[in-house]
């Protein structure tokens, strides 16, 4: 496109005419030839969401998240525009020191937020999670990052919090798929 203006546009990326809804983007398993798409989202992250996700303003996606990430990828899943094909999300479990537990994390291209695209990776994860036999997500929050608490309050599970200065360290025990299906107990 040599030539060209390149245009933003209402998705929040060049070139899409897409909508930024949940129906507008596949969900697949992170593969190694997402680096550069992983790096094109992070820069059209703002700062604010940068510093959401990482707590800290992160000029670059960290190479040691993205090692995490690489390193296991049927754990992190990515959300693709359908219309353009650029990656407009990433969630992962990265595995604790306990077998039975994994950090949880999501970033979620400023654009695209608020259309459920977060919520279907997290459900997607919740999945894997289980069929891993991990009981037990964790995630850090900023404490004003509303969105992000909602969503992990959605997590079926014992949902705990503590506050740590600005950050709410989240603690989900998973309810088992089985006890999904049945129901509570008559």
């Amino acid at each position: 496109m040599t030539g060209h203006a390149v245009e933003q546009t209402a998705a929040g990326h060049p070139w899409c005419t897409g909508p930024a809804t949940a129906r507008g983007v596949s969900v697949r398993p992170v593969t190694g030839s997402d680096a550069h798409a992983l790096a094109s989202m992070w820069q059209r992250c703002a700062l604010t969401t940068r510093i959401a996700r990482f707590h800290a303003p992160v000029r670059t996606i960290p190479a040691s998240y993205l090692t995490a990430v690489f390193a296991d990828p049927a754990a992190s899943v990515v959300a693709a525009c359908q219309h353009c094909g650029a990656v407009v999300a990433l969630a992962s479990l990265v595995p604790r020191a306990s077998q039975d537990s994994a950090e949880l994390g999501v970033l979620v291209e400023d654009a695209w937020q608020r259309a459920g695209i977060g919520r279907r990776l997290v459900a997607h994860l919740i999945a894997t999670a289980q069929a891993r036999g991990i009981t037990t997500l964790t995630a850090s929050v900023l404490a004003d990052n509303a969105k992000v608490a909602d969503l992990l309050r959605q997590i079926p599970g014992e949902f705990s919090l503590t506050f740590d200065g600005p950050v709410l360290e989240v603690q989900v025990c998973l309810v088992s798929p089985a006890s999904l299906q049945t129901g509570p107990p008559t």
